[in-house]
């Protein structure tokens, strides 16, 4: 039998993800400082007691940003993963998905989170972001190398974890897609996404 949901549990949900997706926004366009829990809430439409009904502060607001953002990127990587069939296809999908849909204004999440979060976060966004990162790109990676289409031929003693951490560092330096038709961003993120698979899978030289 159905659990039924009245229509208060209804409204407090939506609110909440009226909250987070407005302090997302906020947050990637202004950064931390910047943003106030008075300015969030009036962009929401809502009182600051209401705001903090949800969330007690704005340090507990902000990690819930990126957790619903890391969320998000798991399901939809993990998704790529088991709809695509080899490798080379994998590592594409997923990494034109990172390009996309994980923007230079994440760099500023990030770095908010090192400069301006509490050490007591930590862990818990570092757990995340390799759930929703680090963990299934690595799975494509040991599939590889138990498939035998993957190979440490230079005896460097590579293993997924440490090329999927190499992989990740080629992307944190794509190019700028600001101000770019949406034709554009599609077409110059394909192109970088088939570079970097090239590149992890047959060097530069393609040998």
């Amino acid at each position: 039998m159905k659990k039924r949901h009245d229509s208060s549990e209804i409204s407090m949900g939506e609110t909440r993800s009226t909250i987070i997706s407005t302090a997302r926004k906020l947050f990637m366009e202004l950064g931390y400082r910047a943003v106030s829990t008075r300015k969030i809430s009036e962009a929401c439409g809502l009182t600051q007691p209401a705001l903090y009904h949800h969330f007690s502060n704005k340090n507990d607001l902000y990690v819930a940003v990126l957790q619903d953002e890391l969320k998000t990127a798991q399901s939809a990587i993990e998704r790529i993963i088991k709809r695509s069939s080899s490798i080379e296809e994998r590592l594409y999908e997923v990494i034109h998905y990172i390009l996309v849909n994980s923007p230079q204004n994440l760099s500023q999440m990030f770095h908010d989170i090192r400069h301006e979060l509490p050490e007591e976060f930590q862990p818990s966004i570092e757990k995340w972001w390799f759930n929703a990162y680090l963990l299934p790109i690595a799975g494509i990676f040991e599939e590889g190398l138990k498939s035998g289409m993957l190979k440490d031929s230079a005896g460097l003693e590579t293993n997924p974890v440490s090329m999927s951490y190499i992989l990740l560092s080629m992307l944190s330096y794509s190019f700028p897609i600001k101000n770019l038709t949406e034709k554009e961003i599609k077409e110059k993120t394909m192109k970088q996404a088939k570079l970097v698979v090239h590149v992890l899978l047959y060097g530069l030289t393609g040998k």
